[in-house]
């Protein structure tokens, strides 16, 4: 006997807050880089709770998790749901991790109804997608995407020295199938906005329609070497100090260009890093991001500037550089629509956002029709301890990701 699946709304937010456990930071969120010893006990508990539902659970050589229910007609591609669990450093309790626990909760639903569909459903946790510890991110979905090499990914270190391949073996996640090369019929995200445009216009739920402009910048910044406590203060030429003044710049541009374009400096590197010698080479690097690809360029064109005008105040050499070049990714018109219309049946209020930063389902696309579900975060918050989501809003997402699963998981 079959009856109308439902979202165990309590299950679902413990489980969430169980998850947000291991690892848990002071401040409220989790630490759970990929790789890590609490990113192994977050894949544990993932493998524990699928199994527990009743899915066969497989692993590929990149790390990617795959927990399986079969449909009626095993011979088609299957519906994929998923995300990450792996965190920023630290980061918060639902980035990814609501996405990856929500498709279990779907399974839990349909087998709570007796409900078998057509195609399998597979839940995905993809490796490495934030991208904190080893880089690049969305590395496991780019992977399975034939977006990256497996070999090069592999070889990737940490700023401690590990080695990816190595710290998968060490974890217990080097899994023997293959990365990728096979058919999946839809991918749909369950996500945080990651902004605050959801709470602005009151909405429940965002159909995701397309990805914005990205790139990286690298900045290399040379001076010379010299006695912190001796040097002639008007003779010196500190990097150090070059660097402060462009880190202002950018940070001055990433402001004029918001909503629609942002950049801030993100990491800096310093050489030789004691306080008795002043910096000869310090190392600069900045995330861009617009809604444009003009938008992206005025925004290297007007960093690229700053860094002419600084090496020339200070005498310094500044060489900057991009890469990592991203393009806008437009997702599946008629997904996002089913969003919509399932949102409304449900009594959601609803909207069509554009994403600002990168999802495994970007990389989806490249291989099958893919969603991305937008619920909002408290103040736009994320990858921090503060990022929060209410039970409401979480609830909402599951219901909306469930029936859209019936909806793909049942086509012919």
């Amino acid at each position: 006997m079959t009856t109308s699946p439902e979202i165990n709304a309590e299950r679902l937010w413990a489980d969430i807050m169980t998850m947000g456990a291991i690892g848990a930071t002071q401040g409220g969120g989790s630490f759970r880089p990929a790789l890590s010893d609490a990113d192994r006990e977050g894949r544990n508990l993932f493998r524990y709770w699928a199994e527990e539902a009743g899915l066969a659970v497989t692993v590929d050589a990149i790390g990617n998790m795959f927990a399986r229910r079969e449909g009626s007609d095993p011979s088609l591609p299957p519906l994929m749901i998923g995300s990450h669990l792996d965190t920023q450093m630290p980061g918060g309790k639902f980035d990814g991790v609501l996405g990856v626990l929500a498709g279990i909760t779907v399974v839990r639903a349909l087998n709570a109804a007796g409900v078998t569909t057509k195609r399998a459903i597979e839940i995905a946790n993809f490796t490495n997608e934030e991208g904190a510890r080893f880089q690049p991110g969305v590395m496991g979905s780019g992977i399975f995407a034939g977006l990256l090499a497996l070999e090069d990914a592999l070889s990737r270190k940490d700023d401690g020295g590990a080695i990816l391949g190595d710290e998968l073996a060490r974890i217990g996640y080097a899994g023997s199938l293959p990365v990728g090369g096979r058919a999946v019929h839809k991918y749909l995200e369950l996500h945080i906005e990651q902004g605050p445009e959801m709470e602005k216009a009151g909405a429940m739920i965002a159909a995701v329609s397309n990805s914005s402009w990205g790139c990286s910048g690298f900045i290399d910044i040379s001076g010379e070497n010299g006695h912190s406590q001796t040097a002639a203060m008007s003779t010196r030429r500190n990097a150090l100090v070059a660097a402060a003044k462009l880190i202002l710049e950018i940070e001055a541009i990433g402001a004029e260009n918001e909503p629609a374009g942002m950049v801030s400096a993100t990491v800096i590197r310093n050489w030789p890093n004691n306080r008795v010698n002043i910096p000869h080479l310090t190392k600069l690097s900045y995330v861009a991001v617009h809604a444009t690809e003009e938008g992206r360029a005025k925004i290297i064109d007007r960093i690229e500037a700053a860094a002419r005008r600084i090496a020339g105040e200070t005498g310094l050499a500044i060489n900057a550089t991009t890469s990592h070049y991203r393009q806008r990714l437009d997702l599946s018109p008629e997904l996002a629509g089913q969003v919509l219309e399932v949102a409304k049946r449900l009594g959601y209020t609803s909207m069509m956002l554009p994403t600002l930063t990168s999802h495994d389902a970007l990389s989806m696309t490249h291989l099958c029709q893919t969603a991305i579900i937008f619920v909002p975060c408290r103040q736009g918050i994320s990858h921090s301890e503060k990022e929060w989501c209410e039970p409401d809003q979480v609830t909402a997402g599951a219901k909306v990701l469930l029936e859209m699963a019936m909806i793909a998981a049942n086509e012919a």
